[in-house]
């Protein structure tokens, strides 16, 4: 792979993180739960979930999980649809 291509993928990977956090966000406003509310039903801590949503800090798998069960949601895998 070509340096600049490796960019690009990085880049687009980033997109697709951020917009995932954008998401889990957009979900915790919408469920009126503070940081705190989420650290205490998910045993994450505050500052790990403050720094995830500032995009700080890339958010492991099982961190994610943890953050979303007390919301009611999951992950899900998609295949991704290539633009023509």
């Amino acid at each position: 792979m070509k340096e600049e291509e490796k960019i690009e993928y990085e880049n687009k990977i980033t997109k697709m993180e951020n917009n995932l956090i954008e998401e889990y966000l957009h979900l915790r406003k919408d469920a009126h739960l503070s940081q705190q509310d989420i650290a205490n039903q998910s045993n994450v801590i505050r500052t790990t979930i403050a720094r995830i949503e500032c995009k700080m800090h890339s958010p492991h798998l099982k961190t994610l999980l943890q953050m979303l069960e007390p919301l009611g949601y999951t992950l899900k895998i998609e295949k991704i649809k290539k633009k023509n």
